[in-house]
Parts: structure tokens; C-alpha cells; sequence
């Protein structure tokens, strides 16, 4: 299962999370505290070491880099973006 590291009221998670919901990704949702700077502390910080939101994991461990296409082609199949090559 896909767990997404979000904080509502931040605009940047917003594509993640329209993606997850457009490919009816079952996932779970950890609520990242922004205004208290919880992306700051050391927990958050093993989880993303860049201190920001979205981050997404796998349960494998796995945390694609915070691109749109990376997302889309690693850990959403089919992914919504048209790939070439």
C-alpha cells in the first residue's frame, strides 16, 4: 500500500492526491503539521529527507523523487501521463 505524506492545506500535495484519487489508488494518509514545522523534525526527516510535502512511500520502502512523471510511471499503473520511449 501507498502512504502519502500530505498536509491539506498545502497547495503542493493537491496533485498527488487528485492522482491517487483518479486511479483509485487505495493508500493511507499521514497528516504532516506545516504550521508547526513538523516536516522539520527528525521523523519526518527520514521519511523526506527535503523537509517537504508530498512524500510517498511504498510499503517496500520505496519513495519516488517528487516528480509528476515519476509518480505516475513507478507507482501508478496504467499511469495518466502518455510515456514515450
Amino acid at each position: 500500500m501507498i502512504t502519502l505524506y500530505d498536509c491539506a492545506t498545502a497547495p503542493s500535495p493537491r496533485h498527488a492526491r487528485i492522482l491517487l484519487a483518479e486511479k483509485g489508488v487505495v493508500h493511507q494518509t499521514v497528516e504532516v503539521d506545516l504550521r508547526n514545522g513538523e516536516q522539520l523534525r527528525d521523523a519526518y526527516r527520514k521519511v523526506n529527507p527535503q523537509c517537504t510535502v508530498p512524500a510517498l512511500r511504498t510499503d517496500e520502502g520505496r519513495r519516488p523523487k517528487q516528480s509528476r512523471h515519476s509518480c505516475e510511471t513507478k507507482f501508478v499503473t496504467p499511469p495518466l501521463a502518455t510515456t514515450t520511449g
